[in-house]
């Protein structure tokens, strides 16, 4: 179903739904935060929007495994600091460019 068809069977209130229980299903499963795992799937979809459809879909098992690499909004870290998302893809493109370096 495309997202267009997807949403015209909603109301606002309903895709909120949709969203809120994904997020308690995988705060559940994982012993997180449901609102963390909200934020965390708003902010994946709002840096990539081609992916609204499938999680409309089919839920969060349609995202790919980096959904939870940041998105687009930052965080608090561990140490209480603002995490800013490009920050930490930029650290771990860094790293994987060691690491095969090094081979």
């Amino acid at each position: 179903m495309s997202i267009e068809e997807r949403l015209a069977e909603w109301t606002p209130a309903r895709l909120i739904e949709h969203i809120a229980a994904a997020s308690e299903a995988m705060a559940w499963q994982a012993g997180v935060g449901g609102r963390e795992t909200a934020g965390a799937i708003i902010s994946y979809l709002a840096l990539k929007p081609e992916h609204i459809e499938p999680f409309l879909n089919g839920g969060i098992s349609e995202l790919p495994s980096e959904w939870m690499d940041g998105g687009r909004l930052t965080w608090h870290g561990m140490n209480g600091k603002i995490v800013h998302p490009e920050e930490v893809r930029e650290a771990r493109a860094a790293r994987r460019a060691r690491e095969e370096s090094e081979f």
